[in-house]
């Protein structure tokens, strides 16, 4: 059987994840090479932390280029996008002209620039695109799917969630000023860079119709992006309408990621981190928790349902439209943040497709 080419842009920690567990779901399937600019050679392991003493072209031998146009014309089967946002559309629209098959890595982008020509390259060449949201595979979100999908609780009356985490604990071996989640040259803030919830929202309940949102920078670090942002969206879903409410920032220590759903007949706390569902019905609760779950699951599933969508010409679990959906929804919170007004998305998700 021909091996897989896989070609990986960029090889900070987020990559780095990615060609670890395809090395360990596929590694005697794979034929493996990198485009880098960086001389950078540090080897992160599955906690984000840099391993000392280790080489990176000593640990992972590939093929590396110095030329991306030259990459691609070796014949990639798939190409793994985990560069800075500003740079994934621009990178994924030249590996779709080459015929390769692609892996973004959330967001799909900071803005909507090049999104067009993209989906008119993919249109025309048939590329399979597969956006990274590895949340979807977080067994608490699976809990929440089915719960909302069954409405064994009646019809959704408001919906909270909220993200927070310290910008300068995050990766503890970078300056925080350097960090892509800073600076916006390079497509960051809390809006993008925390976009996960922005697409569990999306995944359990759709495209809000409205949104007003108030945040910006607010703490005293130095970034030139937004740290804080609390957004209301407005829903039409199924029965009738419903408010959510999404905090996200930059400030908080320990790191939170929870939740709630309050349903007509119950309510459902969540907490990503843990993870945890807790479910109250009337004078009764139930407490559904995962004890062996570890947060590389998330990636592996995620990593094995992309190559086996791909190699089962499958619909991507998470399309291209769906990235530029919760791409649409975080940029109606940051133009809402900007012009203190309601941004309406109707046909939006229309729009995507």
């Amino acid at each position: 059987m021909r091996k897989m080419k896989m070609l990986f842009v960029g090889l900070g920690s987020a990559g780095q994840r990615h060609l670890r567990n395809v090395l360990r779901l596929y590694k005697d399937e794979v034929q493996i090479s990198a485009y880098r600019t960086s001389e950078r050679q540090d080897v992160y392991d599955d906690s984000l932390e840099i391993v000392p003493g280790k080489r990176l072209d000593e640990v992972y031998p590939m093929t590396i280029y110095r030329d991306y146009s030259e990459a691609l014309a070796d014949g990639q089967d798939i190409v793994w996008i985990t560069n800075p946002n500003l740079m994934h559309i621009q990178t994924a629209i030249e590996a779709a002209k080459s015929g390769a098959d692609l892996f973004i890595e959330k967001p799909l982008s900071s803005n909507m620039e090049g999104i067009d020509e993209l989906h008119a390259v993919v249109r025309k060449k048939g590329n399979f695109i597969y956006v990274g949201f590895q949340n979807r595979f977080n067994p608490a979100i699976k809990e929440l799917k089915r719960l909302v999908s069954q409405g064994t609780y009646g019809r959704i009356m408001d919906v909270y969630v909220e993200v927070g985490e310290l910008v300068t604990r995050m990766h503890r071996y970078q300056d925080y000023r350097t960090m892509v989640e800073t600076r916006n040259d390079m497509g960051g803030g809390v809006v993008m860079c925390q976009i996960h919830e922005t697409d569990y929202l999306y995944y359990l309940f759709g495209m809000p119709k409205e949104i007003y949102s108030v945040g910006g920078q607010y703490s005293s670090l130095e970034m030139d992006v937004e740290d804080t942002a609390t957004t209301l969206m407005r829903y039409d879903y199924g029965a009738g309408e419903f408010s959510v409410v999404l905090h996200q920032d930059y400030s908080q220590y320990p790191p939170r990621r929870k939740g709630r759903i309050v349903f007509e007949n119950g309510r459902v706390e969540f907490d990503l981190l843990k993870p945890e569902v807790i479910i109250y019905a009337g004078d009764s609760y139930q407490v559904i928790n995962y004890p062996e779950f570890q947060r590389n699951d998330m990636f592996l599933e995620e990593d094995r349902r992309f190559v086996e969508d791909w190699r089962e010409h499958r619909k991507p679990f998470v399309s291209m439209a769906d990235g530029i959906c919760s791409l649409k929804i975080g940029m109606a919170i940051k133009e809402s943040m900007k012009k203190h007004k309601i941004i309406s998305l109707k046909d939006a998700d229309d729009n995507a497709r």
